[in-house]
């Protein structure tokens, strides 16, 4: 855990580090990076230090929250799809059955040939 003291050279300087935490809130390690990357030459070392502890922790919340992320959109999708790919299944085996039956051209939509 890494402890800062605060020592703000300013009060915009303790306002530019309140509404850079308070923006984290909503827009995870953004404001802290904006911080870091601009406000080197413009804010004290405190306020430095501070936005690059709270990039750093921000940061590793957002690659945690992705990886919980990824398999819950492909469950959910699986849901969604899932179903619709057996219906399209369904409904090509039928319209190819009635192709074999009168004799007629079978078409399937087929984008990649494997084979």
């Amino acid at each position: 855990m890494k402890t800062i003291s605060p020592a703000f050279k300013d009060d915009t300087d303790k306002l530019i580090a309140l509404g850079m935490v308070i923006c984290s809130i909503f827009l995870s390690f953004i404001p802290s990076l904006l911080v870091v990357i601009f406000g080197k030459d413009r804010v004290s070392g405190c306020t430095h230090a501070l936005a690059k502890a709270f990039f750093n922790f921000e940061l590793l919340l957002f690659l945690i929250a992705l990886a919980f992320i990824i398999p819950v959109i492909g469950l959910l999708l699986s849901f969604i799809v899932g179903p619709i790919l057996i219906i399209l299944n369904v409904v090509f085996v039928i319209i190819n059955i009635l192709a074999m039956a009168g004799n007629k051209e079978m078409k399937l939509p087929s984008i990649y040939e494997f084979i």
